[in-house]
């Protein structure tokens, strides 16, 4: 009988790492109590651990009040199959019974409106990510598709240090670069891009600089890499190849215990594009194509196959994987 080849080893040992791992995806906004139940068999066939839900980006107060209280019924209704997940040992826990983590996020800061208040009644609700915009100007600063950037607002900076005082994460995806970089000076704990890439390997400005890279990094953080494919690729047909060169980059600037997943899977339509505002320089109109081998949840074992194949050992690929952001959540959340 033949011996196996060095690449079925070499499969055998990325699936096996990938079972073991936990999976973390940064950026679910499929993720809500209305499609939890259509995507859960993906999310376990993807093997995630744990999914960075969407509550609210754009909407106000009271609509995001709405969505976060709809995710508690949705969550007795599936006892053996999901957590709402408000520290990191119970995303831990989640993956030792078997069930998906769910983490509550804000992408925007707009559910704060003019009042910083907010933070501690949505962290008392169990969110524990806020974005600080979704690419448009809003209360706290710019967002990255705005055509100025002109920073962090005073009120921008008293959202982030109410996060740092409650242990809310903060997240800098679709901020404008200025309001970002002002950000992360002032917060006093690790911030992350749940979601974004490099942009010296795509120049997008949802994307991200060199210099962003670095600060993120300096203060502890981690970042997303994003399967969206107009963030991965600007010209051509992107692949899962292309957004793990955004993953080689990132760690070759920030280090690799800075790279995670936020892979921003979306099926958007018409009606979506228009309330969210996308522009479309910056947004094709959908419907969106995901990269060829990263086109969804149950694609996410190719993202460790990639890793192993491009020689990163297995404290890396774990980190990337999960536990990156897990120490993030840790050392912010406090549990």
């Amino acid at each position: 009988m033949p011996s196996p080849s060095p690449t079925d080893a070499r499969l055998r040992h990325a699936d096996e790492l990938h079972r073991n791992a936990i999976v973390l995806d940064g950026a679910c906004p499929l993720v809500t109590p209305r499609e939890v139940k259509r995507y859960l068999p993906m999310l376990r066939a993807g093997g995630v651990t744990g999914a960075v839900g969407t509550v609210a980006s754009i909407e106000g107060a009271r609509a995001a009040l709405g969505q976060v209280a709809a995710w508690y019924p949705r969550v007795r209704a599936f006892p053996d199959d999901l957590i709402l997940a408000v520290t990191a040992a119970e995303i831990e826990a989640a993956k030792r019974s078997g069930r998906v983590a769910v983490i509550l996020q804000f992408q925007g800061g707009n559910p704060l409106e003019y009042d910083v208040n907010l933070v501690e009644a949505f962290h008392r609700l169990g969110v524990r990510i806020i974005q600080l915009t979704y690419n448009a100007r809003n209360p706290l600063g710019d967002g990255c598709t705005e055509r100025t950037d002109i920073g962090l607002s005073d009120l921008g900076l008293a959202a982030v240090a109410e996060m740092n005082r409650l242990g809310m994460l903060l997240d800098l995806s679709h901020v404008g670069v200025r309001t970002s970089l002002e950000a992360l000076e002032a917060s006093q704990a690790p911030a992350i891009f749940s979601h974004s890439n490099a942009r010296a390997v795509c120049d997008h400005p949802r994307n991200l600089t060199d210099e962003q890279l670095r600060l993120v990094a300096k203060k502890g953080g981690v970042v997303g890499a994003n399967a969206f494919p107009a963030f991965v690729r600007r010209a051509g047909t992107p692949t899962v190849e292309h957004l793990l060169d955004h993953i080689d980059y990132m760690a070759q600037v920030m280090g690799p215990q800075h790279v995670g997943l936020g892979l921003d899977f979306a099926t958007e339509n018409a009606d979506d594009y228009e309330y969210f505002g996308y522009k479309p320089e910056f947004y094709p109109p959908p419907p969106w194509t995901y990269p060829a081998g990263i086109d969804g949840f149950a694609a996410i074992p190719n993202v460790t196959r990639g890793l192993v194949a491009r020689g990163y050992g297995d404290q890396d690929i774990r980190g990337i994987l999960g536990g990156n952001f897990l120490r993030v959540f840790r050392a912010v959340w406090g549990q």
